[in-house]
């Protein structure tokens, strides 16, 4: 993981990865120089490829000491180094995901500097991959402190759910009925829908979960809470 200097003129379109380049991540005053740490858009592809993204829109990233003053910063800190991005993420429907719950995916996969409702947007979310010892977790519409304590899932007051399969049911790569078939969930068989991201599609409602290392999708009226 390094910082590196980009150009906007030279570099300016260069992909950085499959879905971002250098000059979404430019100061908005203008400036031709670009810091970017990479480490910052490996954690931006994690959460487009997470929540199945058809965009993700970067709100404000590098910014030059005199522009992050512009703005009410210091002068200094994450934005100022290339570390830091605040961005708006759209699900394939177009429509924007709340921040709060791309801040709990942020939690689990072990980011510990981020920002909910960042600029006091309820779909707006900042993250800062400055390699930090302790967390900075903050709710940015009520205080630009580290203000949520450990855990944003206490925060929220979201406690850990499982359901259970009523019927054997198909888990699917995409959430449709034409969605290629990874596995199968059996009557009795539990899974984990601790922050569940739901899509109404072909008729069902679709449920986000765990399934091994990555995140597929079950038609919830299958599905039945139970106690953990």
């Amino acid at each position: 993981m390094s910082v590196k200097k980009y150009s906007l003129k030279k570099d300016g379109n260069i992909f950085l990865s499959d879905h971002f380049q250098v000059r979404e991540f430019r100061s908005k005053d203008g400036s031709d120089k670009v810091y970017i740490e990479s480490g910052l858009i490996t954690c931006l592809e994690r959460v487009f490829r997470h929540f199945d993204c058809s965009k993700i829109n970067i709100v404000s990233a590098y910014r030059t000491a005199s522009h992050d003053k512009a703005v009410g910063g210091r002068g200094a800190g994450n934005h100022v180094s290339g570390k830091a991005a605040d961005f708006v993420a759209y699900d394939k429907e177009g429509e924007k995901i709340p921040s709060k719950e791309i801040v709990l995916y942020l939690e689990d996969i072990g980011i510990k500097g981020i920002g909910y409702r960042s600029g006091g947007s309820e779909t707006s979310t900042h993250i800062d991959v400055n390699y930090r010892s302790k967390k900075w977790f903050g709710d940015e519409k009520k205080s630009m402190t580290a203000s949520i304590g450990s855990s944003f899932y206490d925060y929220f007051n979201i406690k850990y759910t499982e359901n259970m399969a009523i019927a054997t049911v198909n888990i699917r790569k995409e959430p449709s009925l034409s969605g290629t078939i990874v596995g199968l969930l059996r009557i009795g068989e539990k899974i984990d829908v601790t922050n569940c991201r739901k899509i109404n599609r072909d008729g069902y409602i679709w449920c986000k979960v765990g399934f091994g290392p990555t995140h597929c999708w079950i038609a919830d009226r299958y599905l039945k809470e139970v106690s953990k």
